[in-house]
């Protein structure tokens, strides 16, 4: 599925003294398949680009297109072709058990019996949850960790074509975070699921993101690819964001050896050129 914006513009409030531009001729295309991924600084206008992506939000100027197809106020979206992921997605649960929450919306598709249950198992497993451990289990009873799982469960269940995260990692362990991660990148690999992430840690960006968009007081500032742009310490500095730690490191690593370190951005491969030059000492 691609998603078009055209000069889109969007305010919350507006006509009013409280009155904030969100979105300021905002113009971006995601193509099917893509891992995009949204920086910036906090009141950008990610989370809302998210929102106009999904078309839960209305612009107030441009057009959001799917698949070629302009969205109007009387556009009904099909269901499940999108999954939105919000902020603090736990306090989106509302079921009694976490089978019921993440079976929501496929229900709603028309699925039910073993093949409803076959989809719910399936989607707990694309977060790394035991479905027999936790299926019975009531969403409130869980850590936050494990609810924010159950509701990306819950968004991923109905099998959407193309999937919205807002900072999907948020508030997770290291370990948890580098597995879904994984898991998402698994997802995209093997079913094609488009996927956008709105992210500040671009340490996971590097991971996730082959282009990435970075935003500025409501306006794309940057858009290009991921594995470029990531490596420009300058420019992330300019919007307020920090470099990926390997390229911090290959900036360190530059110094030690008297010689310029080219930046990278695996993790692995940053380890072996710390190791390379430590082994040399330096200027070797």
């Amino acid at each position: 599925m691609r998603i078009e914006l055209n000069d889109i513009s969007l305010s919350f409030q507006p006509g009013t003294p409280f009155a904030v531009k969100a979105l300021d001729g905002v113009s971006l295309a995601v193509r099917p398949g893509e891992r995009l991924g949204i920086a910036g600084s906090t009141g950008s206008g990610k989370s809302t680009l998210l929102g106009v992506m999904a078309g839960i939000l209305r612009p107030a100027a441009g057009r959001v297109l799917h698949d070629g197809q302009a969205l109007s106020r009387k556009t009904r979206l099909r269901p499940g072709r999108i999954g939105l992921g919000l902020q603090s997605p736990e306090n989106c649960l509302f079921e009694k058990t976490v089978f019921d929450d993440v079976a929501f919306a496929p229900r709603r598709m028309g699925l039910e019996g073993e093949l409803l249950g076959r989809r719910v198992m399936w989607a707990l497993g694309c977060v790394g949850l035991d479905a027999a451990a936790y299926a019975s289990r009531e969403p409130f009873s869980l850590s936050v960790g494990e609810q924010r799982r159950v509701a990306l469960a819950g968004v991923i269940a109905p099998e959407p074509e193309v999937l919205l995260l807002d900072e999907p990692t948020a508030y997770l362990d290291p370990a948890t975070r580098r597995d879904l991660l994984g898991r998402l990148l698994a997802m995209n690999g093997e079913r094609g699921t488009t996927m956008v992430v709105v992210g500040h840690d671009m340490d996971e960006l590097a991971v996730f993101a082959e282009r990435l968009v970075i935003m500025d007081d409501g306006r794309v500032a940057i858009d290009g690819p991921a594995d470029k742009l990531l490596k420009d310490e300058a420019l992330l500095e300019r919007y307020g964001l920090e470099a990926p730690g390997t390229v911090a490191l290959c900036r360190l690593l530059s110094s030690c050896a008297g010689r310029e370190v080219a930046a990278v951005l695996d993790e692995e491969e940053a380890a072996n050129l710390l190791q390379g030059i430590i082994g040399r000492g330096p200027g070797g």
